[in-house]
């Protein structure tokens, strides 16, 4: 198979960048350079290559593909077991980087590949972090993450339930990025959504169902001056503007580049 062919298998099949995938799987599983892939003429019958092509042209996520993912200053492995990490959620790394004391401890709920614990810990000095999720497939991923990134000292790997009791003790943050689709936004979402773990995306009628239970659960294990900080939806200000009255707590709203509600930042009053 030519890039050429590859590249138009993809596009016909309506993968919206067809060409810079089809790149990267000739790059990943045959070996090619960048330079080499100037030539649209290259070719290859690496049998795993020609598997990613099918495998893509049936609309599944790249980073399933290739099993890596780029995410804020790291490189991630990825499975069908755990969420792809995604640039929106940088938003709640660099503030959690930013904000987190020298020293600190913190919890990552529904940690998934482990990249927004992680990637706190790999930009910060002493911090240390407790990353928890329910399912065992996804731990494996995050622990796999934390021995590729030699954090493996400074992070617990749990099983638990986000929606459960508080576990972990004193915290100097919470940080999540949890289900906060709804139901009913479920059903539209593009193709290559359904490919990742419907647990990881749906969070109730109202995609509050994480928001509620883990604000409620958590609230009192905050040091002074903690503070619990969620990925959210763009139509989810009001929502976590509510929760945080609920719960005798302030709101900030941190918009991402395009302007949307991207992080919610929840401290005691």
């Amino acid at each position: 198979m030519t890039l050429s062919e590859a590249i138009e298998r993809l596009r016909a099949a309506g993968v919206p960048d067809a060409e810079y995938d089809a790149r990267a799987i000739f790059r990943h599983f045959g070996g090619f350079r960048e330079y080499e892939l100037v030539s649209r003429s290259i070719s290859s019958d690496e049998p795993m290559l020609l598997d990613a092509v099918g495998r893509r042209e049936g609309r599944e996520p790249l980073q399933y593909i290739i099993g890596e993912c780029d995410f804020y200053r790291e490189r991630y492995f990825v499975s069908r077991d755990c969420l792809i990490p995604r640039s929106d959620t940088e938003i709640l790394v660099d503030f959690a980087v930013k904000n987190l004391p020298g020293g600190a401890r913190f919890i990552d709920l529904c940690t998934g590949s482990g990249c927004i614990a992680l990637s706190v810990l790999n930009n910060t000095a002493d911090t240390t972090a407790l990353a928890v999720d329910i399912s065992p497939a996804a731990l494996e991923i995050a622990r796999k993450n934390a021995n590729r990134l030699g954090l493996d000292s400074r992070v617990e790997i749990r099983e638990g339930d986000a929606l459960g009791e508080a576990i972990g003790g004193e915290v100097d943050a919470v940080l999540s990025n949890p289900p906060y689709v709804t139901d009913g936004e479920y059903t539209a979402l593009d193709r290559e959504i359904y490919f990742e773990p419907k647990g990881a995306f749906v969070g109730g009628e109202d995609g509050g169902d994480f928001y509620r239970a883990i604000t409620e659960n958590y609230k009192n294990s905050l040091k002074a001056g903690g503070f619990i900080a969620y990925e959210i939806g763009a139509g989810q200000a009001a929502l976590l503007g509510k929760i945080a009255e609920d719960n005798q707590m302030s709101c900030e709203i941190i918009n991402d580049l395009g302007g949307r509600a991207r992080v919610a930042v929840l401290k005691p009053l």
